[in-house]
């Protein structure tokens, strides 16, 4: 479980610092400090260290952190070194597929083990180039223990997400990452996940229309 000291913004800091030090590797970059990974992500040096801090000691103060070391560290910290089977449940997924398995959407450790259509007109259609096919939410039980998939990604419209989600939980999904714009609700043992793309835009028209910017085209 999540210690409660740690804010969902350290964790997704701590994504963006495992990114960019995988960048860093390939570089061939042995030893960063906090200085250069604040400067490639935006982010003080000061808070970095306070991020890396609640994780335990991983670098030599004046000497910086081992590149490879702090990046299995902080996979561990993710969870990036465990391989994390997971369905995909929407509506109409010809149209759903091609963007929710673009390969640099998930983490490497998350597998799509499994498609859902709520509908039936698609089931039993082949989606190529993960080797699987359209399958019925009615078989979900079987799906979720034979295949050992313990996420549930939903793509569905608001007013299924969360009958849908109840489905996934009873037939043992430990963790729900939710696409429907509609938020949903689950015991306290099962991890939520809220993807609102429609607040994350808003978020940006807001922006672009009080925030005073000089029209290039005039």
């Amino acid at each position: 479980m999540l210690r409660e000291d740690i804010s969902r913004l350290t964790i997704q800091r701590m994504v963006l610092y495992h990114s960019v030090l995988k960048l860093m590797q390939e570089e061939g970059i042995t030893v960063c400090i906090s200085k250069e990974l604040g400067r490639r992500t935006g982010i003080s040096p000061h808070l970095i260290r306070k991020d890396l801090a609640y994780f335990g000691g991983f670098g030599t103060k004046g000497v910086g952190y081992e590149t490879d070391y702090l990046f299995r560290r902080i996979e561990e910290i993710l969870g990036y070194d465990t391989s994390w089977n997971t369905v995909l449940v929407g509506l109409d997924m010809p149209t759903v597929v091609p963007i929710m398995c673009y390969p640099r959407l998930w983490p490497e450790a998350v597998k799509i083990a499994a498609i859902i259509d709520l509908g039936k007109k698609n089931q039993g259609m082949a989606v190529h180039n993960l080797g699987l096919t359209i399958e019925s939410i009615e078989n979900i039980k079987d799906i979720i223990c034979s295949r050992k998939i313990t996420i549930g990604i939903l793509a569905v419209p608001p007013s299924h997400a969360q009958k849908t989600a109840n489905q996934l939980i009873r037939a043992g999904i430990k963790g729900i990452v939710n696409f429907s714009s509609f938020p949903i609700f689950a015991p306290q043992d099962i991890a939520i996940t809220q993807v609102n793309m429609t607040s994350l835009f808003s978020q940006l028209t807001f922006d672009l229309k009080h925030v005073a910017t000089n029209d290039s085209c005039s």
